[in-house]
């Protein structure tokens, strides 16, 4: 009897512990919960604008989940490249990273039809498409890789340089040679008579010195910070292609949070891709005054032309992206794209 007693005794002590050390925890609030931390690396150098707008993404979040979500982030390729990355997140070696969709249009098809020319009349234009239903939609096929969508940043429209004349209409591309890099952005620019030379990005500048190309189209950032101006006389604003930066997370990691904490990391995700868009806006028109004042000739593309060029481009790529994305997503985003226009 002695010893069945001293169990019960023991048992006792043993419940009422618990019991206490449950209250303890819910009282805290904190106590059965895990800290966290979110692993990003990305490409940009630590001055391009997702860094900036990452250093408020890390700030915010810690301090509005009172330091239990701590925030590392890799800039400058220090864990390796974009595709780099991609593989590192599917693994969960780390927990978030960036790159243009279409650089992941090999293994995820459907992201070619962000390859398609002039669909967008303006920055804003392409924000309501990516941040609606089509961008939505063009996240789904990460689930796949292991990966889960979380939005969209950007890296701005690309426009068009020569040393030959300014594009102010469709003919005055006829018969520019520029660099080419890929069979899709080669048939397109093809469409309007322009010869393309199969170039790698490092050799464009010495191309463009020896003449051996009239021009390139590029972000007027790279453009800049190539120091392309050094070689070309002008800068026409063509903005025939707008390019994203995907922003992804691991699935498990994402799935694996508290409802809380993944509530709040997707509020701040939103609050820092509108934070990197001001930011990219500000570097353009900075960047621009920049090539003023060294010199380069500016002009703008009327919009009724650049749809003209789209009208042509798009007809002879139409075929080679339906048969990467799919006739019904094809569709469906062009769609989109034309009721987010006004």
């Amino acid at each position: 009897m002695k010893i069945l007693k001293n169990l019960l005794v023991f048992a006792l002590v043993i419940i009422v512990g618990g019991v206490l050390t449950g209250c303890g925890n819910e009282a805290s609030g904190k106590g059965d919960q895990e800290a966290v931390e979110i692993r990003i690396a990305n490409d940009s150098g630590t001055e391009h604008p997702v860094n900036k707008a990452l250093a408020e993404f890390k700030k915010s979040v810690e301090e509005k989940s009172e330091g239990k979500i701590k925030v590392k982030v890799f800039p400058a390729a220090q864990l390796g490249t974009v595709t780099d990355a991609m593989e590192q997140t599917r693994r969960g070696d780390i927990d978030m990273s960036f790159g243009a969709s279409t650089l992941f249009a090999q293994s995820i098809p459907e992201f070619a039809i962000w390859e398609s020319f002039y669909l967008f009349d303006d920055a804003a234009h392409a924000h309501r498409v990516f941040d609606g239903e089509a961008g939505k939609k063009l996240l789904e096929p990460l689930e796949a890789k292991g990966l889960t969508g979380l939005g969209f940043m950007e890296i701005g429209f690309r426009n068009f340089s020569n040393n030959k004349r300014p594009i102010e209409k469709m003919e005055d591309l006829k018969g520019l040679k520029i660099r080419g890099y890929s069979p899709i952005q080669i048939k397109g620019w093809e469409s309007l008579g322009v010869s393309l030379t199969n170039l790698a990005w490092p050799e464009v500048f010495t191309s463009l010195q020896q003449n051996l190309i009239d021009g390139q189209e590029s972000a007027t950032t790279s453009f800049y910070e190539m120091k392309f101006f050094e070689a070309q006389k002008y800068w026409s604003l063509t903005n025939h292609i707008y390019t994203d930066f995907l922003w992804y997370a691991n699935k498990h990691f994402m799935d694996g949070l508290s409802k809380e904490d993944r509530q709040l990391i997707e509020e701040e995700v939103k609050v820092a891709i509108n934070h990197e868009r001001e930011l990219i806006a500000e570097d353009e028109e900075k960047t621009l005054g920049l090539l003023k004042d060294a010199g380069i000739n500016i002009n703008e593309v009327s919009l009724e032309e650049r749809h003209k060029m789209g009208e042509v481009m798009n007809a002879a790529v139409k075929k080679d992206i339906i048969d990467k994305t799919g006739q019904e997503l094809y569709d469906f985003v062009m769609e989109q794209v034309e009721a987010e226009r006004k």
